[in-house]
């Protein structure tokens, strides 16, 4: 028979249903995660003039509130699809993936980037007894 514990998570539980987040506390957990993928898309992304590299940004919000962050994070240039996408009709712009290996690669990243900044948040708002 293997050994076993068991862990009574019950106050934990009850501690965080007492945890309050507020709209700035998603914004800090959100920016977190926001913060691996631009660095992955900027670190991915073939330069020629810099121009779609440092339009990579976060902090577009297109849905704020104390329980919802929406965040467009992404280059912002015009032909940013085309690098992504390439051109059947232009061999001379390749199918060149930046946006799509980094959501995919760094997936795990983000999420522990998200975990880290809410635990930070968790531990500042953890009730006193």
């Amino acid at each position: 028979m293997k050994p076993s514990a068991s862990v009574d998570t019950s106050e934990l539980h009850k501690a965080l249903r007492q945890i309050t987040l507020f709209e700035d506390d998603l914004i800090y957990i959100e920016g977190a995660g926001a913060a691996i993928l631009v660095n992955g898309m900027r670190g991915r992304v073939p330069v020629d003039t810099s121009a779609t590299q440092n339009s990579i940004r976060s902090g577009h919000f297109v849905e704020l509130s104390d329980t919802r962050v929406v965040d467009d994070i992404g280059p912002e240039t015009d032909y940013a699809p085309v690098i992504e996408y390439g051109r059947d009709d232009m061999p001379n712009y390749p199918i060149q993936p930046f946006v799509r290996p980094t959501a995919i690669d760094d997936f795990s990243k983000v999420i522990r980037a998200i975990g880290f900044a809410l635990g930070e948040i968790v531990l500042l708002r953890w009730p006193k007894s």
